[in-house]
C-alpha cells in the first residue's frame, strides 16, 4: 500500500506563525513578572495550539471520506523513532516526578519563580506531538518568524536610544542601568537563545527560498528570501551586539556545519578535524587576559577557576557531583533549586561572588546547562533521550555522518549548542519544541 501524501495544516500553521512570530513579542508590559506572564500566555497558546490541531484532523478526516479512500499510512520505524523517544521522555518526566522526594506542590508547578514543573513539561513535550503530527506550511511561518524578529530589533533599538516603550522597565530603571535585560522576552542570555533559533531557522530556510526563485522565478519565494535574509542579518546583529558569549559559539557552530556542506564528500572530514586543530591552536596560545577564550587557554593550561563562565564551572561541577545521588529518576521537574542549595549547606560550599573584581551571581536556581537540568531534575535516562531526540532531528537528513540541515533543523542544532550555556524556560523553551516537531515533518 502506498503512503498517502498528507496535506499542509492550514490550522496548525496558524499556531506555528503564532508560536514563532507572535509569542516571543507577547508580554505583560514589565520585566517585573515577565516570566509569570509569558508562562501564561504559553498555557493560553498550548490551549490555542490543541485546537488548532483538533481542527485540521477533523479536516483531514472528512476529506479523506469524500476521497473514500481506504489506504492507510505504512507503518515506519524510522519515521515514529523520534515519537517514540519523545513518548519515553514523557513517560521519564512522569516517573521522575511520581518518585521524587518532594511533594506535588513543588514539582507540579516547579520550586523556582521560572515554574518548569510537570505542568509545563507536560506543555513542552504535548507541543512537540502536536507538531509532528501535523504537517505545516514553512513560508507563512518565515513571514511570521521575521516580522517578530523586526518588532523585536524595533524595541531592543528603542531602547538603547533611551526610550522605555511598552513600558517593560519598571519606574526608575532604564537600559543604561540596567543593559541585560532588552526586548519582549527580557534577560538577554534568554534573548539570544530566541536569536539563536531563529538564525537557524533563516539561514536554511533563506537558502531554501533563494534555491526556489532560481528554479521557478516565483515573487513569493523573492519575498520569502529577501525576509529570510532580514531576519538573519537582524539576529545575528542583535546576537553580536548584547555580546552574550553562547550566542557567538554558536552562531560559529551553525556556520560550520552549513559551510561543511559545501565541500566535497571526502574532504569534510578532514576539514573539520583542521577546524578543530586550529581553534585548539589559538585557545592555547591566546594572548588575552579575559573572556571566554581566555578562560578556555587558563583551563587547558591547568589553572581553572570555579568563577569561570559566571560561576558556571563552579555550579557544573558541583551539579556532576549532586547528580550521583539519585542518577536513575533525578528529584522531580524543577527542584534542582532546592537540592543544590541544601548541598552547598550541607558540604560547605560557597559559590565565588567575584572575579578578578567584578562581581558574579552566587545564587542559581538551575545549573545554566540544559543537560545538566535534565540530568539532576528527571535523571541520566531522560538526559540521554532528550539528546537522542535533538540528534535524530538534526541528523534526520545527512549524508554519511554530516547533516543536511534544514530551516527547522538547523534552528535545533543552533538549541543544542546554546543549550549547554542556558537553561529550560518558558521564555524561550515553547518555541524550541514547536520546531522540534517541525523539523520531522518538513523536509
Amino acid at each position: 500500500m502506498q503512503r498517502i501524501q498528507a496535506k499542509n495544516g492550514i490550522a496548525m500553521t496558524v499556531s506555528a506563525c503564532l508560536w514563532l512570530g507572535l509569542f516571543p513579542l507577547l508580554q505583560g508590559f514589565t520585566y517585573a513578572r515577565i516570566t509569570l506572564d509569558k508562562w501564561l500566555i504559553m498555557l493560553v497558546l498550548c490551549g490555542v495550539t490543541l485546537c488548532c490541531l483538533c481542527f485540521d484532523v477533523i479536516r483531514r478526516c472528512a476529506a479523506r471520506r469524500r476521497e473514500r479512500s481506504r489506504s492507510l499510512p505504512v507503518f515506519s520505524a524510522a519515521r515514529y523513532f523520534p515519537l517514540i523517544l519523545g513518548g519515553l521522555l514523557l513517560l521519564w518526566t512522569v516517573l521522575s516526578c511520581l518518585t521524587s522526594p518532594y511533594g506535588a506542590e513543588t514539582w507540579w508547578i516547579g520550586g523556582s519563580l521560572r515554574r518548569e514543573g510537570l505542568s509545563t513539561q507536560l506543555c513542552y513535550i504535548g507541543l512537540f506531538f502536536c507538531f509532528f503530527f501535523s504537517r505545516v506550511n514553512l513560508k507563512p511561518v518565515l513571514f511570521s518568524a521575521c516580522a517578530g524578529v523586526v518588532f523585536f530589533s524595533a524595541i531592543v533599538i528603542l531602547q538603547r536610544l533611551g526610550e522605555n516603550p511598552l513600558g517593560l522597565y519598571p519606574a526608575g530603571r532604564s537600559y543604561a542601568s540596567n543593559p541585560e535585560f532588552q526586548g519582549t522576552i527580557g534577560n538577554i542570555d534568554m534573548d539570544t537563545g530566541y536569536l539563536c533559533l531563529m538564525s537557524g531557522l533563516f539561514l536554511h530556510g533563506g537558502i531554501r527560498q533563494f534555491r526556489a526563485y532560481r528554479e521557478n522565478r516565483t515573487p513569493s519565494a523573492l519575498a520569502a528570501f529577501v525576509c529570510c535574509a532580514v531576519g538573519l542579518g537582524l539576529s545575528v546583529f542583535l546576537i553580536l551586539t548584547m555580546q552574550v558569549q553562547f550566542g557567538v559559539i554558536t552562531l560559529t557552530a551553525l556556520l560550520i556545519v552549513t559551510l561543511l556542506r559545501l565541500l566535497p564528500k571526502k574532504s569534510r572530514l578532514a576539514a573539520l578535524i583542521l577546524l578543530m586543530i586550529l581553534a585548539l591552536l589559538v585557545v592555547w596560545f591566546w594572548p588575552g587576559a579575559t573572556g571566554g577564550i581566555w578562560e578556555l587557554h587558563e583551563i587547558l593550561h591547568g589553572r581553572a577557576r570555579l568563577s569561570f563562565g559566571s560561576n558556571r564551572v563552579a555550579v557544573w561541577l558541583w551539579s556532576l557531583q549532586l547528580a550521583r545521588q539519585q542518577l536513575l529518576f533525578g528529584s522531580g521537574s524543577d527542584t534542582f533549586v532546592l537540592r543544590f542549595n541544601q548541598y552547598l549547606k550541607d558540604n560547605n560550599l560557597t559559590v565565588p561572588i567575584e572575579q578578578d573584581g567584578l562581581p558574579l551571581p552566587d545564587y542559581f536556581d538551575n545549573p545554566h546547562n540544559e543537560y545538566l537540568s535534565q540530568l539532576l531534575n528527571h535523571g541520566l535516562p531522560a538526559m540521554i533521550l532528550l539528546i537522542l531526540l535533538m540528534l535524530t532531528a538534526v541528523m534526520r537528513r545527512r549524508e554519511a555522518l554530516f547533516p543536511l540541515l534544514a530551516p527547522c533543523s538547523a534552528a535545533v542544532l543552533c538549541y543544542m549548542v546554546q543549550a549547554f550555556f542556558s537553561f529550560p524556560v518558558c521564555l524561550v523553551s515553547p518555541m524550541f519544541w514547536v520546531l522540534l516537531g517541525m523539523s520531522f515533518q518538513t523536509d
